[in-house]
């Protein structure tokens, strides 16, 4: 299950940068800004959701009294090198596929195509935000502008696909300790798995 909302996010990441990227040299796209913001919204929106109560499920709610924000970070899994390697180069493509996308133009906006057709669109960068009739090509322009602006859609789909492989490896690894007759997670027996991080005590093996 969790593989798979890890292929979601690396398919949320894909598309919005590669459709991003398309509209560098010619403003047209693949997905319009409304089909990838409904695209996104369905995948993402779920999967966070899930996420966030798989989170809470394992390593509870932090306690206030806690030193440290994110007391279960030491029973994180770390990727091994190639996977490091493999989010590090995928990091460095999302920021590129960012900034490369505001350095080409983008503006956050929305567009409309009337019968007749007419085109319209709507941005605070034209007309202070009123509709305002263009030609085809600008609606196109303006059109590959918002895609661009949603550019950064392609990080959360990388955490998402991030936090997806945390979770398996941390399955995968609870399992295993589970079969050595060993708790899943080397929680302490008291369970205040908070404490024994400000101490700077290791979990029980």
């Amino acid at each position: 299950m969790r593989g798979g909302r890890c292929g979601r996010g690396a398919g949320v990441f894909a598309v919005a940068a590669v459709d991003s990227v398309v509209s560098w040299s010619s403003d047209r796209v693949l997905l319009s800004d409304p089909a990838l913001a409904r695209l996104a919204g369905a995948v993402l929106l779920p999967s966070w959701l899930w996420m966030i109560a798989s989170f809470l499920m394992v390593f509870g709610v932090p306690r206030r009294d806690d030193s440290s924000l994110f007391p279960p970070a030491r029973l994180w899994p770390r990727l091994r090198v190639r996977g490091r390697i493999g989010m590090a180069a995928a990091v460095v493509v999302c920021a590129a596929v960012i900034a490369g996308g505001f350095a080409v133009g983008a503006a956050k906006g929305s567009a409309r195509v009337l019968p007749g057709p007419r085109y319209e669109v709507s941005t605070l960068d034209l007309s202070q935000a009123q509709w305002t009739h263009v030609t085809a090509a600008q609606h196109h322009m303006w059109q590959a502008r918002y895609v661009r602006e949603d550019g950064a859609l392609s990080g959360f789909g990388l955490m998402l696909a991030w936090a997806s492989l945390g979770f398996l490896r941390l399955r995968r690894t609870a399992a295993a300790r589970i079969g050595q007759g060993l708790p899943p997670l080397g929680i302490p027996a008291d369970g205040d798995l908070g404490r024994a991080c400000r101490a700077g005590g290791k979990p029980a093996a």
